[in-house]
């Protein structure tokens, strides 16, 4: 269990790294990270490997801690497996969902709609997880929603999407306003195939951050 000092260093960390204010490639020297938030090598090397877990750094011998730069591949590779996953597991969910994770979901779709409007790319991304999570934790396959939320954990830097492309906040929404509406009316087909237009729609909005780094 990380201490509070190591999580403080990998949530400051974290979102620097996903709003490019730490670039791909960077490297990141312990010393100089523990100067800079004033720790001991400990704590940093713990935020290291918490960030190291997310996909958001690379550790090499002798080379230490480098922030990690998408790739074409990587991004084709992790959405045809993602969308695939998540749109299996959506369809299950419609036929499965109660009232009150529906509930539940309206809520963080009335959340969202504030992030959008705000602009506010951190915590629309955080309620964008909890909203996909909610949805594939309904689904009554756990080996499927054990694989797809470890997905969305070591490739945590696709996040960077809804700090660096603006509109993709109010496009997301539109699409997970189609998904709501298949699971209200428990139509699988129909949020399997919500579910997969999504994702495909997230990857060509992620794909576009790789000509960047």
């Amino acid at each position: 269990m990380a201490n509070l000092k190591s999580r403080s260093i990998y949530l400051a960390l974290r979102e620097r790294i996903l709003s490019n204010d730490i670039e791909p490639g960077t490297r990141l020297v312990l010393r100089d990270v523990g100067n800079h938030y004033q720790a001991s090598d400990i704590p940093v090397r713990e935020a290291l490997r918490m960030l190291e877990r997310d996909g958001l750094v690379d550790t090499a011998p002798y080379v230490g801690a480098r922030v990690t730069t998408l790739t074409a591949k990587e991004v084709e590779e992790t959405y045809f497996i993602r969308s695939h996953l998540e749109s299996v597991a959506t369809g299950l969910a419609a036929d499965r969902i109660t009232e009150d994770e529906l509930a539940e979901l309206d809520v963080l779709m009335a959340n969202m709609d504030a992030a959008v409007e705000a602009q506010d790319g951190p915590a629309f991304s955080d309620l964008n997880r909890e909203f996909h999570r909610t949805i594939i934790a309904s689904c009554g396959n756990d080996m499927l929603r054990e694989l797809t939320m470890d997905i969305w954990q070591r490739h945590s830097g696709f996040q960077r999407v809804f700090r660096r492309v603006p509109e993709r906040l109010r496009t997301s929404q539109r699409e997970h306003e189609g998904i709501m509406a298949a699971l209200r009316a428990h139509d699988s087909d129909e949020a399997s195939r919500h579910a997969l237009l999504h994702k495909r729609s997230v990857q060509d909005s992620v794909s576009t951050l790789v000509d960047e780094v």
